[in-house]
């Protein structure tokens, strides 16, 4: 009888354990992947705990998300996905990885509009096929009705700048967007404008829709761009009507668009954010440009150009001690606040440069009162780089309140400990 009753239990959690691995979940619209997984969202952290489907049910009703992640196009239902809450209070609406394309997009916004959105901030629809003037005419369909969305994902899709075309015709300050993440998609046609060409088309009349598209987010604070292919024309007319009208401007990302070929360019970039007299207050702008492959001859741009801004990143450049010499000659009218440069391999030549100190004197060091963030990872520095920073930083150089130096093998241990 013993036997008999503990092979019944043994049926009996196995028979309950299959109904809730059977419990459906191609209509479930919540991510079931660890990394999308979160603990007011998804109904599988209640399932694995064991907890009934229906209270894992009435729990989820307390969501304010709603997610559709890897899911076919055929199985997009946001009425569905909305279940018994009220619409009125999700805040954020995440569609990724459903090879989206523009049609399900479109009929996708047209269902969002039925119902009344007070509360939604964030809208993501990264890694999809959104693309085309239909895909523009919906997001501004969609803004318009949702006026309180502050960050905008459409990274990985198959937009253009041209499509977001209609939202320029939203108006003046009709947006509320903070965010915008644009990050590889095709935004332009060609980089194979020449440096005349792209400065001649900067201020065409055919790109004067890119100021209204501007302007009509006056908000923005982060702009995304890293991995996108852009023409140089696209690329200095966008960046410039961002640094002329939008004060708030608080980052700028454009890694990975390969700069170094395309140095013209950069020069015009770098003109847009030099300020018109010495009067004007330092912009409180991170420009990122890791990963461009700019070189000193990039770096002789940025440092010649008189621009001004708090927060630099130069990492992943193929920056030589050259490179570092021209940085620490523009270092005191730069503004920088901080400067990233790990990941470039100039060794304790580069330092030497950086600092332009010979160790012995305190006059020999150029002083740069503003700087509080150095980045050095990675940048294959010796136990002498380490002796010129402590130098350097005991006589003032920098009120450094980070200093990153991880990932320089050749430095040892106690060298760290005593920095």
């Amino acid at each position: 009888m013993n036997a008999i009753s503990a092979t019944s239990a043994v049926d009996i959690a196995r028979t309950q354990s299959a109904v809730l691995s059977k419990s459906p979940s191609r209509t479930s619209f919540t991510s079931t992947s660890s990394s999308d997984k979160d603990a007011s969202t998804s109904p599988t952290l209640f399932e694995q705990a064991g907890v009934d489907t229906d209270d894992a049910k009435a729990i989820n009703t307390h969501s304010r998300e709603i997610a559709m992640v890897d899911l076919s196009p055929e199985e997009l239902d946001i009425a569905q996905a909305l279940g018994d809450r009220t619409s009125e209070s999700i805040e954020c609406v995440r569609i990724n990885r459903c090879r989206m394309n523009c049609e399900t997009f479109q009929l996708l916004v047209d269902e969002l509009c039925k119902y009344e959105l007070p509360c939604l901030h964030t809208v993501d629809i990264s890694q999809n096929r959104v693309g085309g003037a239909q895909a523009g005419a919906a997001l501004a369909k969609l803004l318009t009705h949702a006026p309180t969305i502050r960050f905008l994902s459409l990274g990985w899709n198959q937009l253009s700048l041209v499509d977001l075309k209609a939202l320029a015709a939203t108006g003046s300050g009709a947006c509320s967007i903070q965010c915008l993440d644009l990050r590889a998609n095709p935004l332009g046609t060609s980089h194979k404008l020449s440096s005349k060409k792209a400065t001649k088309h900067a201020g065409s009349e055919d790109n004067i829709w890119v100021s209204a598209l501007v302007a009509a987010m006056p908000n923005l604070t982060h702009v995304q761009m890293a991995q996108a292919t852009i023409d140089d024309s696209s690329l200095v007319c966008l960046l410039h009507a961002l640094t002329a009208k939008v004060s708030c401007l608080e980052y700028i990302g454009l890694e990975w668009l390969g700069l170094g070929s395309r140095l013209a360019t950069v020069r015009s970039i770098m003109s847009g954010l030099v300020p018109a007299d010495l009067a004007t207050p330092v912009r409180l702008l991170h420009l990122n440009l890791a990963a461009n492959n700019l070189g000193d001859g990039g770096v002789k741009i940025i440092a010649e150009s008189g621009a001004m801004l708090t927060s630099l990143t130069l990492a992943c450049n193929f920056i030589t001690e050259r490179g570092t010499g021209m940085l620490a000659k523009w270092l005191p009218s730069s503004g920088l606040l901080a400067l990233e440069l790990s990941d470039n391999y100039f060794g304790d030549q580069g330092i030497t440069s950086l600092l332009v100190t010979d160790g012995r004197r305190q006059s020999a060091y150029s002083p740069y009162n503003q700087l509080t963030s150095l980045g050095l990872n990675s940048c294959c520095l010796t136990d002498t780089s380490l002796r010129m920073l402590t130098d350097a930083l005991t006589y003032n150089w920098a009120p450094l309140a980070s200093l990153r130096i991880l990932r320089n093998n050749r430095m040892s241990p106690g060298a760290k400990v005593a920095l």
